[in-house]
């Protein structure tokens, strides 16, 4: 996943430099990162990638675009020098935006010839509501090829219910209430720790009635994954064997101008935890990356 994360940054490079004409004229990467930042050597890696490439890069925090980025005639310059990519590794959550100089810092960003990695567009589009319009049929049937590749990919989805003050929403808050082991609460957030589960979701849906801000949560039935017996390696040490769960994911690398120029699927990514927890976010320690090991069945069945 590396390799093919560092080429679909390089691809975004040269597409700005052949937009812009940038010839001799030294223009970056740029990956905007956490400050203290623990998760280090995968960013190094990719950054590694581009410099042996001939990639010029650089890495500073939110606050250094804030006290040093300016847009001139278009361009976005970060420390007096243009940066073709904006590979943001933080600025995903509000608590990231620490006064209303990064709101406009963000906002200068997108609006400037900088790709930004993901852009704003892409960020809304993993949005929970967002999520749940992809899983409606009429909706997802405007993006599909055939009726065989919506069904393909409704089978992705697990079913949502919206929260909205009606009638329907009414309802499906009802369905929480009433049986809070069977599903979960989302917001609009990522980076892990903050969905709402079990009693404490019975509790905030019932906080939430006749409350217009229930319409910002969607309420998604739980996934019951397969529980298996693993030991997870924690800071050097290997931890006794217990029962865990895991999600399996894919790293894609997804480019466009005027067209998609990049649509790529280059790999897995499981994240595995505990299986008495609810939450299994990396970054807030828990849960750890796993490697898949694909084993080709002889006698393939339903669910293979």
């Amino acid at each position: 996943g590396i390799n093919a994360e560092y080429g679909g940054l390089q691809t975004a490079y040269e597409l700005y430099n052949t937009r812009y004409q940038c010839g001799r004229r030294c223009v970056v990467v740029l990956v905007n990162v956490e400050a203290p930042q623990f998760n280090y050597f995968d960013q190094q890696l990719i950054l590694n990638e581009l410099e042996t490439s001939g990639v010029p890069t650089l890495r500073c925090t939110p606050q250094k675009l804030v006290d040093s980025g300016r847009v001139v005639e278009g361009r976005y310059y970060v420390a007096e020098k243009e940066v073709a990519v904006l590979y943001f590794r933080t600025m995903y959550d509000p608590s990231h935006f620490e006064s209303p100089d990064f709101w406009r810092a963000r906002r200068e960003m997108e609006f400037s010839a900088v790709v930004t990695v993901p852009s704003v567009r892409h960020q809304i589009v993993n949005m929970k509501l967002f999520q749940m319009l992809l899983s409606q049929r009429s909706f997802l049937e405007n993006y599909t090829s055939s009726p065989e590749a919506t069904e393909d990919v409704l089978r992705l989805f697990c079913d949502t219910f919206p929260l909205t003050l009606d009638e329907e929403g009414d309802r499906n808050a009802q369905l929480g209430i009433d049986y809070p082991d069977k599903y979960v609460l989302k917001p609009q957030r990522e980076g892990g720790g903050h969905n709402i589960w079990d009693q404490e979701m019975k509790e905030k849906l019932l906080s939430l009635a006749g409350d217009p801000a229930r319409a910002r949560f969607i309420l998604m039935r739980r996934i019951t994954p397969p529980v298996l017996r693993n030991r997870f390696l924690k800071r050097g040490a290997i931890s006794e064997e217990l029962d865990t769960v895991s999600e399996f994911g894919y790293h894609s690398v997804y480019c466009t101008t005027d067209t998609v120029v990049l649509n790529k699927v280059v790999g897995p990514l499981i994240r595995t935890k505990s299986a008495t927890e609810n939450e299994g976010g990396v970054g807030v320690g828990l849960s750890v990356i796993d490697s898949p090991l694909f084993v080709r069945s002889s006698e393939p069945t339903a669910d293979r």
